[in-house]
């Protein structure tokens, strides 16, 4: 084997141990809470020593704000994914949704752990701004909203109470997913819940607005 096959070699390790400690540690902190969750715990199920969490991420809170940045960042591109399309308001709305939806679907533990800190003692975890992404989420319902009364896609009316309506179902389905102790909302379900208040929302006869 060449030094440059070894050395790439020991980059895959190494980038296997690293997510496989970030892996163990959003379980862990998503089912028993940040304080709970020790750093021996971490180390010890992964099967590592305690230096190598601190020579990844430097402590604990490093780790903990690493899993935050790589998730949320994810959530922004949720949220970005529905702007540069040309589809009616209904089918970037219902886009919209879904890509959320699959996505706190496929990271349960994360949005777990997200909902827990947020609604919930912090139990010393380091400060993430998880307002601002309800927040993004919200104006990017809004702003389809806003673009389908313009177009006539939509009838008038407040935007803001509109949004509330969807925003309200899209929570329920969410948090549903998290629980995980009792039947839950469906991708299909929820499609077919958004279709029926986006009948509400459209313009009789599909008339658009001249």
């Amino acid at each position: 084997m060449t030094i440059k096959q070894l050395k790439a070699k020991e980059r895959n390790l190494e980038s296997g141990s690293r997510q496989q400690i970030l892996d163990v540690a959003l379980k862990l902190f998503a089912h028993k809470g940040y304080a709970a969750a020790t750093v021996r715990e971490i180390v010890d199920t992964v099967g590592i020593t305690a230096p190598s969490l601190y020579y990844y991420f430097g402590n604990k809170e490093g780790l903990y704000m690493e899993l935050m940045q790589t998730h949320c960042a994810r959530i922004d591109q949720a949220l970005e994914s529905h702007m540069h399309t040309s589809s009616s308001a209904r089918e970037r709305l219902k886009d919209l949704v879904d890509k959320i939806f699959l996505h706190v679907a496929n990271d349960r533990d994360f949005f777990r752990l997200m909902f827990t800190v947020y609604y919930g003692p912090s139990q010393g975890a380091p400060y993430c701004d998880f307002l601002s992404y309800h927040a993004k989420f919200h104006a990017a319902i809004k702003k389809i909203i806003e673009e389908g009364i313009a177009s006539g896609e939509f009838k008038p009316g407040n935007s803001g109470y509109m949004t509330w309506v969807i925003r309200g179902v899209v929570q329920l389905a969410m948090e549903e997913q998290i629980k995980g102790d009792r039947k839950i909302i469906e991708r299909q379900t929820l499609q077919k819940i958004l279709d029926l208040i986006l009948d509400l929302f459209q313009q009789p006869n599909g008339k658009s607005k001249e």
